[in-house]
Formats: structure tokens, sequence, C-alpha cells
């Protein structure tokens, strides 16, 4: 199929809402053709290192939040599903947008209960390290791994490997693994900046005992 393209250097998800201030000139001719048109959709693909990844995710509009007097617009879009490009057209027919022939990747959303509520640990404790918790309220077991993805201390080839990995067990599986590695060494700092708090604090401690007459 083909959809148009706003490519950017960021890494969205199926299920995830995202928040746009759009500011060229063909992006908000392309939001005003998804306010026009509420059945299309568009695709963001990663730029990474100055080119366009060739997988990317699918989006609809959700809602135009503000339109200024400069034409600008803060919208906000929710990732459908991701997507591998055959072809990019620049520009797209007529449009000042570009687009792409791509293909929609089907995926696999049936997970395993116990990993689920693993990950879901693993999370809660990787979350109470951190001086600001992201927590997640409306959480979806099908999708979990997306919606904690951003927060979750991936790098961007990890973004990228877990975008496509077409099943959501697999992906709850890589994040546990991710987790895993990561925490021992988090909590290892933790422990050297309480030991470098405490060194600053006056101590109450037991003085050795000496045995009578020695």
């Amino acid at each position: 199929m083909d959809i148009a393209i706003f490519p950017l250097q960021l890494i969205a998800f199926p299920g995830e809402r995202l928040n746009l201030h759009v500011f060229e000139q063909r992006y908000r001719d392309l939001f005003n053709d998804l306010k026009a048109d509420r059945t299309m959709t568009f695709g963001i693909p990663p730029v990474v290192k100055n080119e366009i990844h060739l997988m990317g995710t699918q989006l609809k509009l959700v809602e135009i939040v503000k339109q200024y007097e400069t034409g600008e617009m803060d919208v906000i879009t929710e990732g459908i599903g991701a997507f591998a490009i055959n072809k990019i057209f620049n520009p797209y027919g007529d449009k000042a947008y570009a687009g792409a022939n791509v293909e929609i990747l089907l995926d696999d959303d049936h997970y395993d209960l116990a990993k689920f509520e693993e990950l879901q640990n693993l999370y809660e404790e990787f979350q109470a390290m951190l001086t600001q918790r992201k927590e997640i309220l409306d959480k979806d077991p099908k999708k979990f791994s997306f919606q904690i993805a951003h927060y979750a201390g991936l790098n961007e080839e990890q973004k990228l490997a877990l975008l496509a990995t077409p099943s959501e067990e697999e992906r709850q599986e890589i994040m546990i693994d991710h987790f895993k590695f990561i925490m021992p060494s988090m909590r290892s700092i933790q422990e050297t900046q309480s030991r470098i708090i405490a060194n600053g604090h006056f101590k109450n401690l037991q003085s050795f005992k000496f045995n009578p007459g020695k």
C-alpha cells in the first residue's frame, strides 16, 4: 500500500500516543489532509544516522489540539502498526510531502501471563531506581513491551530491534533480558551513592570492646 510519510529523528511504537508540534508547511499540508480524510494514515520512518530507516510505524491522526495563527499546529497521533518500506516517493504524487510504498507487518499479540507479570515487576523495580518515575496507567499486556520501551533505558538500536520483532511474547522476553542485564549495575551505582551520602553524616557507631586486661 502507499502512504504519506513524515520522517523524524524518533521511533514511534504501535499503540503509542505521540504528540507533535508541526511547523513545516509540507507537514502542515499533510495534517490538514489527514483532518479532511479521517480514513487516511501516515507513517513515521525513523531517521537514523542521517538516513531514513526502511521500517517504521503507521499512525493515524487523533486530534488537532491547537492551530496557531502562523499555521503551525499541535497534534495528537496514535501508532497503529509497523511497516517495511519498499520504495520512497518524493514528492508523493502532487503533494509537497513524501510518501512510500510499504508492506504492513503482521503482529502476533499473544503473550505469556507469567512473563508479562515478571516484566511488570522488573519494570517497577527499574522505575523505583530512577529519580523520575513513569507509571503506565493503562497497561495492555498485548502491547506492554511497546508501552514501556521509551522508559526502559533502551538505546536506538534496541528500540529498532524491538519494533522489528513481530511477536509480543518475544518482545517481552527481550525486555526481561534487558532489565536483568542492566539492573545489577544500577543497583551497584545506587549502593555506591548511598555510601557516599552516608560518609557525610554524623555516625553513632559501636566501638570495639577489648577484653579486660588485654
